[in-house]
């Protein structure tokens, strides 16, 4: 290997010194451009607490601990664990239905007939407008749609022809008091005593009198069954109400009072034989 000639050692020291320099100033250059980025990062790590020294132990007695006294917690009440409260509930009997009448039986006088609704009309008489009940035209009673049903209280009327259209009610007026009178309501009997026999003046007479008689055939507080016709046969004259009340002893009819005692417009029966 060949010396190197003092020129050359030259050059060489000098690239040296070049080349060291210029790395010496890339490590400035490099730093100054660094530094923001490397303060901020290290700015993100936090500090390390300074650790707390343990407290120091008392070397007095501790003191007892302090009891507090809890309450018991109640038992959870169940919402339909009290006693029940009995409630009556009051049902309402059903309504009876009526018993209408469809049949009438006067053993006294061979009666034997159907018993049908009567309805009326409305007449006028001497000026004023009048209620008048149709009469069966055949033989059977008529029962006033306005009376009482069998077995109740009130009174229960029934009327019949006495010269045509059957004649049901042709002997009415032979009837004696405690004659028997039955009315059905379908196969149920129901059972009446004659109490009192009337024959009221009627053609001819008076509207007051006519209207006095008339009473005779609206409601009642008692039970009552009313039997209506003319008298007497062939004649329309007079009025002859036969009254029949239930088949009891009229001993034990407290409410009973005869009808000849309390309507002074009544008059005497008057038999026919």
């Amino acid at each position: 290997m060949r010396d190197l000639g003092s020129a050359e050692q030259t050059g060489l020291g000098l690239i040296v010194q070049v080349l060291t320099w210029g790395g010496v100033s890339l490590l400035l250059v490099g730093g100054v451009l660094a530094y923001p980025y490397v303060s901020s990062r290290l700015a993100a790590f936090p500090l390390t607490p300074t650790p707390t020294p343990p407290p120091m132990h008392s070397t007095a007695s501790p003191s007892p601990p302090t009891v507090t006294s809890i309450p018991p917690t109640p038992a959870p009440t169940h919402p339909y664990s009290h006693t029940p409260t009995l409630i009556c509930i009051h049902t309402p009997a059903p309504t009876p239905t009526p018993a209408l009448p469809t049949r009438i039986v006067i053993p006294a006088i061979g009666v034997d007939a159907p018993v049908v609704p009567a309805s009326w009309h409305t007449v006028e008489v001497d000026g004023q407008t009048q209620r008048a009940w149709e009469v069966p035209a055949m033989y059977a009673a008529g029962w006033h749609e306005t009376s009482a049903p069998l077995g109740m209280p009130g009174n229960i009327v029934l009327n019949g022809h006495n010269t045509t259209n059957g004649e049901v009610f042709r002997d009415l007026y032979t009837l004696e008091a405690g004659d028997t009178i039955i009315v059905y309501s379908g196969d149920v009997p129901y059972t009446y005593a004659v109490s009192e026999i009337l024959i009221l003046p009627e053609a001819g007479q008076p509207l007051e009198v006519r209207l006095e008689n008339a009473r005779y055939v609206t409601t009642t507080d008692d039970e009552r069954l009313t039997l209506v016709t003319c008298h007497p046969y062939g004649s329309l004259r007079y009025r002859l109400i036969a009254i029949a009340h239930p088949a009891v002893s009229l001993e034990d009819r407290e409410d009973w009072i005869p009808l000849g005692d309390c309507c002074p417009k009544s008059s005497p029966i008057q038999r026919e034989h």
